[in-house]
């Protein structure tokens, strides 16, 4: 394809992804995707004269950029913002660094040991799996392709340079963005290591070191400012044996070692850095013995403030050993006798190591009314305490929140091809938690993200500091619209119960009045509220899909398909509107298609599988939507749209006493009355006495 069919393909609406050809790495081909919940689909092919020129060029536009390989199916990402899979009709993988979830079972990042690529003897399974400590391995991701056995001329040839080569290069991205090993079992085993592993721990120092200074990685990435985990420089071996000579003590081995490989304090489980060694050992009689010794607190010791105490230390291995304060001690004695201060958290409340008794190596916490043990090692402690903080800043830093801040960081340095790429996957993320949602704070970040792309500053400028005052503006226009529509059905409901005849020509005779005075001002505000939205953020998709649901409620599905033609996400709502106003208009196929492209989003969605009912009823077809809506009642029942649907249907279709039976359970379940009021093409039913009556019950 010419550079023209890129550009073309680049400039169309929707996320989109640019993969470079995994199987021909010596050369800068790629392709662009359209990628969504129902997969990805090919834009154009070309290749780049500059690979990093190119790459350079798409990051500014805000593309994330990933691989295929061949013109395999599968189609992958793996960069900061998260891995994901697709093939040409679903998303097949889905990771953050935090949910490492595979069809329905989670690792924990800690346990994945390596990343295997691998193919079945008979060459019809390939995939990759992740090799874990202390379970069996977790296939990632697979295919079953059974041309390699019914094929009698196929070869590895086949296998090599079409079929399973994703397997290898997936596998290996994959483990990079891990951080862990790769072996490729399916073309010869051979093992790689990222520039990011380290090798093995050799002990347990060298394993907090590893942990520790993954922490500062992570800690680099926080927003609004990186959080340090510095220590300070090692001692020598020879400082610490003078310390200890003065002191007249013995460091634990685990603590001495600490102190000459990774840090003469810093960094550490408490409020403030850990202490050096000079000042750790300044304070308190390290040489006398730490007295503490029985297994639960001493009998005259207060619940509460043992509870308290506990509470504080949080750690659950430690109830068995808490002591207060008790006449039984030797006068002079101290709760810092036999220890090395290791920090304070302030007030009073202190860390202690202890190096003298039968606690020796034990990690204490003393407050002014006792003491409790947190840690059975200076390891132990201080490992717990990396452990937990890399588990806490994962999880930040994959949250939605990190992402908006990543995003608004990036406008405001003015990198807005990240802040695109951060607001894209955001939105993402919360379209697949909640696809139904009207609010989605992320369409400011988005819209401000693209127009820093497009160059419009001043745009930038102008919602930057909106968004600073209220992430919320654009769902303000939004809950406009909510408000006005509620606000039109409660009137219309009171119209109809004081009118008393509940039929299709009073629902209009009420809408005039309410639409032409009594909501007009209210009207005319939502929709001004719409267009300050649009005249910033053209694209706004949660404005303009809830836009069109009120323009199908003021039947104008011809307004309804404009504004949905400017909503270009992959939302299975979206097409649901689409399908509505092109069955208003007549257009049974295209309400269809609509139908059939939102049910490829969302699988089994019974709204949209029963309005597929109502489509065939509004264009002349009400046996076949009596036979849908049925076919909705009896998948869920507690469904009051089918209800109300089917009895519409079988009222067109002359079955008056099964209409009225469908219509009573849909206003059991709370269906509002206006609504059977307003169908048309019922007035046979509307002139019963038993749906009058139906229609007045309390």
């Amino acid at each position: 394809m010419t550079g023209d069919d890129v550009d073309a393909a680049l400039a169309t609406p929707g996320p989109k992804l640019v993969a470079w050809d995994a199987s021909r790495p010596g050369e800068a081909a790629f392709a662009v995707f359209a990628v969504s919940p129902a997969g990805a689909r090919l834009l154009a092919q070309g290749e780049a004269a500059d690979k990093d020129a190119t790459a350079a060029a798409w990051r500014r536009r805000g593309l994330r950029i990933g691989a295929w390989y061949c013109g395999h199916e599968f189609v992958w990402v793996a960069d900061e913002l998260g891995c994901v899979v697709w093939s040409r009709a679903a998303v097949r993988l889905d990771l953050t660094r935090v949910q490492l979830r595979f069809a329905g079972e989670e690792l924990a990042l800690g346990d994945v040991q390596t990343v295997a690529s691998f193919v079945a003897d008979d060459w019809v399974r390939r995939g990759v799996r992740l090799e874990r400590s202390g379970g069996e391995p977790v296939v990632a991701l697979d295919e079953h392709d059974e041309v390699a056995q019914l094929d009698p001329t196929y070869n590895y040839d086949n296998f090599l340079l079409s079929d399973a080569g994703w397997a290898s290069c997936f596998g290996r991205d994959l483990a990079a963005w891990l951080g862990v090993p790769h072996r490729d079992d399916a073309f010869g085993g051979a093992v790689t290591a990222p520039a990011s592993v380290r090798p093995e721990p050799r002990d347990d120092i060298d394993r907090l070191a590893h942990k520790l200074a993954e922490l500062r990685a992570l800690g680099s990435r926080w927003l609004p400012s990186p959080l340090v985990y510095e220590t300070r420089p090692p001692l020598a071996l020879a400082t610490v044996a003078a310390f200890e000579r003065e002191y007249g003590v013995t460091l634990p081995c685990d603590y001495l070692q600490f102190l000459v490989r990774i840090g003469d304090g810093g960094a550490g489980p408490i409020s403030y850095p850990l202490h050096r060694l000079s000042h750790a050992l300044r304070e308190g009689r390290p040489a006398r013995p730490f007295l503490p010794t029985g297994p639960a607190a001493h009998a005259s010791a207060d619940s509460s403030d043992i509870e308290w105490l506990l509470r504080q230390a949080d750690v659950e291995a430690s109830r068995e050993v808490a002591h207060r304060i008790e006449d039984d001690f030797p006068a002079d004695w101290s709760e810092r006798d036999g220890c090395v201060l290791l920090g304070t958290d302030g007030c009073g409340v202190d860390s202690l190591l202890v190096v003298a008794g039968e606690r020796r190596g034990e990690v204490w916490l003393a407050c002014d009314f006792g003491v409790v043990r947190i840690g059975r090692s200076f390891v132990a402690w201080y490992e717990r305490w990396l452990d937990d903080g890399r588990t806490l800043l994962r999880f930040e830093l994959e949250s939605p929140d990190h992402l908006a801040k990543l995003a608004r960081a990036s406008v405001q340095a003015g990198r807005f091809g990240e802040a695109f790429a951060a607001a894209e996957e955001l939105r993402r993320r919360q379209l697949a938690q909640d696809p139904d949602s009207d609010f989605y704070p992320s369409e400011m970040l988005l819209g401000t993200a693209r127009a820093g792309v497009d160059g419009h500053f001043d745009r930038v400028a102008v919602l930057s500091d909106r968004y600073a005052m209220d992430d919320g503006w654009t769902g303000q226009a939004v809950e406009a619209l909510h408000d006005l529509l509620a606000r039109r059905e409660e009137l219309l409901e009171r119209a109809l119960a004081r009118g008393g005849t509940w039929t299709r020509a009073d629902v209009e005779a009420a809408l005039r009045a309410i639409d032409g005075e009594l909501l007009a001002d209210e009207r005319a505000a939502a929709f001004a509220a719409c267009d300050a939205v649009l005249a910033l953020i053209p694209d706004c998709a949660t404005v303009r899909m809830k836009l069109a649901v009120t323009l199908l409620a003021f039947d104008d599905p011809a307004g309804a398909l404009a504004h949905l033609e400017r909503h270009s996400e992959p939302c299975a709502h979206a097409w649901n509107l689409r399908a509505s106003a092109w069955s208003r208009l007549g257009r049974l196929d295209e309400a269809l298609a609509c139908a059939a492209r939102g049910l490829s989003l969302r699988p089994g969605w019974i709204v949209l599988g029963d309005n597929l009912g109502a489509f065939y009823d509004e264009n002349g077809d009400p046996a076949r939507a009596a036979e849908i809506h049925a076919a909705s009642i009896a998948a869920e029942p507690e469904y009051e749209w089918a209800h109300h649907n089917r009895g519409v249907a079988l009222a067109r279709l002359g079955h008056t006493e099964e209409a009225l039976a469908c219509i009573r359970r849909a206003l059991e379940l709370g269906h509002p009355r206006w609504r059977v009021a307003a169908e048309p093409g019922i007035e046979a039913l509307q002139r019963s006495p038993a749906y009058r009556a139906m229609m007045h019950a309390d």
